[in-house]
């Protein structure tokens, strides 16, 4: 009985922290940036899912397409700038500016109707 738990205890621990991860992933989460490599991760979603779209020819706006690339420009010239200044450390807190510029980012991303 008492092998029978462990081994239970043993199953649930990669579901939780994989139940964790995706609730990170998500958008309601998005504005959760302690970290640069925090941050760097909750940007990298939108954007591959976003970069995926494109690459099967999902159709996008002219509009839209410059929209996310200025969005990215600016976070990505911020993130950057956070990390030289961090000296590379992605472990060191994510500036304020760094935080807004990848919110608007996933916000610019999220608002595109993948048709």
């Amino acid at each position: 009985m008492n092998l029978k738990r462990q081994v239970i205890r043993l199953l649930m621990v990669p579901m939780v922290l994989l139940a964790v991860a995706v609730a990170g992933c998500s958008s309601t989460n998005a504005k959760n940036y302690p970290t640069l490599k925090q941050t760097q991760t909750n940007v990298s979603w939108p954007m591959t899912r976003y970069r995926n779209a494109v690459r099967e020819f999902v159709p996008i706006t002219k509009e839209e397409q410059e929209r996310v690339e200025k969005a990215y420009a600016d976070y990505d010239t911020a993130f950057d700038a956070a990390v030289q200044a961090a000296h590379g450390n992605l472990d060191a807190p994510t500036p304020d500016n760094v935080k807004a510029l990848a919110t608007e980012l996933i916000r610019v991303v999220e608002t595109i109707p993948y048709r």
